[in-house]
């Protein structure tokens, strides 16, 4: 009984944050926005029809970018705009668990995700029309543009709670996803992610050991600082390449070659997992 309680709670947040996306313009500007991007992508370059294959490996280069913008722009209000109106008070004092709340957040957000791929699976009806392309291959593609967008999704949100102004949700969604789209695709990527999660990770601690957020910023400071003695005083060898592992295109390639590969899906799956987890532990911090 209480399980099928908390199932329906999930859903219904969730289906509070979908009608809330799509019941705004703004919302139905974003999908057209990255439906015409995937589609741009896929077949503007001349590339594609020098190769003459019925794939999506133009657009598979350029998704992590897209995704990197689209995914904060359904984000960034999820917490934001309730800390502004200050209904995430009431939404906190009602008998509903943390992780009710974060889950159902979530859902909504990958709803709208997964509205905008469906969409944009015309792109495969269009290599239909010019070619023969392979079901399976389509379907790994879309799973991994799927998985990667979850990722971002958990990501994002952590960026909302973080601050009431949502035009700053936005842009710590995308800097944030772009730590993972851009981890091996810049030089200084992977140690940029280093010194970010060592600066979340001592902020997160301050948290969980003395229950305020008043210093947590300073902790944070000092977590960077550490990061980037260990980076540029190459204490620890190979610290770029550690965190560069974490770089998101590099875990979607097999998706976009037909190969779904478990330490590709367990990457995406995980990846989310800690990052909603960091979103239960924020969220918690506001009951202190």
């Amino acid at each position: 009984m209480a399980n099928s309680s908390s199932k329906d709670v999930i859903l219904g947040i969730a289906g509070k944050e979908l009608r809330s996306f799509l019941g705004n313009p703004t919302g139905y500007v974003f999908l057209t926005l990255f439906i015409a991007l995937c589609a741009g992508a896929a077949f503007w370059p001349r590339e594609f029809f020098d190769r003459n294959l019925a794939d999506l490996a133009t657009l598979n280069r350029q998704m992590p970018l897209i995704l990197m913008l689209f995914v904060p722009a359904i984000t960034m209000t999820l917490w934001a705009d309730e800390r502004r109106a200050g209904t995430d008070e009431l939404l906190l004092t009602l008998p509903v668990r943390d992780t009710e709340v974060v889950l159902g957040k979530f859902l909504g957000a990958v709803g709208v995700l997964s509205i905008g791929l469906v969409f944009s699976l015309a792109n495969v009806g269009v290599l239909a029309y010019l070619g023969e392309p392979d079901v399976g291959l389509m379907f790994s593609t879309f799973l991994g543009y799927w998985l990667m967008g979850t990722l971002f999704v958990a990501v994002g949100m952590i960026g909302s709670l973080l601050t009431t102004n949502v035009t700053v949700a936005f842009v710590l969604g995308v800097l944030a996803c772009a730590a993972f789209a851009l981890a091996q695709s810049v030089a200084i990527g992977g140690g940029v992610i280093g010194i970010a999660l060592l600066a979340g990770l001592a902020s997160l601690g301050w948290l969980v050991s003395f229950g305020s957020g008043i210093h947590a910023g300073y902790a944070a400071l000092v977590g960077a600082f550490i990061g980037v003695v260990l980076w540029l005083g190459d204490v620890v060898p190979g610290f770029t390449g550690l965190f560069g592992a974490f770089d998101a295109p590099s875990h979607f390639a097999s998706f976009g070659e037909g190969v779904i590969r478990l330490g590709d899906v367990v990457f995406f799956i995980g990846g989310t997992a800690v990052a909603l987890y960091l979103c239960g532990l924020l969220l918690s911090r506001r009951h202190w």
